[in-house]
């Protein structure tokens, strides 16, 4: 009986998970295989049309964030939008509405960064009717419902027009509080 066959079969296994041994250790020390390890800034997952909703527990809508694209960087989990458009919803006390060219959520969303030609628009079921805001950067934390500006911003709305260095709005209590160079012009309402 020949044993040869028998000798080549073991020795040709052995060989291919050498090489591949080989192989693989080869592409775990190359430059580029660790890059998300290393430190890099890498988007691991692109998305078109981009849109994220958030209810209360009654089920009501809390508020929607939707972009053109968005782009996931997994070393610090954030988030970069294009064209963002923020609608957060008050059933009683109104919208904010706020649109950028572009944004950055920070991880777990808890935070947001619009950049570029900020507009924000503060419609309330009251008299004082809509509020326009625009900014060059703002900050805001949608689940708190309070956004911040600490560059110039104008606030125009019916009967009132205002500029400052900086603000605050509060979306629950309805609190906008302007900070440095505040100049303003107001006429009640009537």
């Amino acid at each position: 009986m020949n044993t040869r066959p028998l000798i080549w079969f073991p020795l040709s296994i052995m060989l291919i998970l050498a090489a591949l041994t080989a192989w693989l250790q080869f592409a775990v020390q190359s430059p580029h295989a660790n890059a998300f390890s290393h430190g890099a800034h890498i988007a691991d997952y692109m998305m078109e049309k981009f849109a994220v909703s958030r209810t209360n527990l009654a089920g009501q809508l809390i508020y929607t964030l939707r972009a053109d694209y968005a782009e996931h960087f997994m070393d610090d989990d954030t988030t970069r939008l294009r064209q963002p458009h923020l609608l957060a919803n008050d059933d009683q006390q109104g919208t904010a509405d706020i649109r950028a060219n572009r944004a950055l959520v920070s991880a777990k969303g808890k935070q947001v960064d619009f950049f570029e030609r900020v507009v924000l628009i503060r419609d309330t079921h009251d008299a004082q009717g809509a509020m326009t805001l625009t900014t060059e950067h703002l900050t805001a934390w949608p689940d708190a419902r309070i956004m911040r500006a600490d560059k110039l911003v104008h606030v125009t709305g019916k009967n009132i027009q205002m500029t400052a260095g900086g603000l605050e709005l509060n979306n629950t209590t309805r609190i906008l509080r302007l900070t440095n160079r505040v100049k303003a012009q107001y006429e009640p309402i009537k």
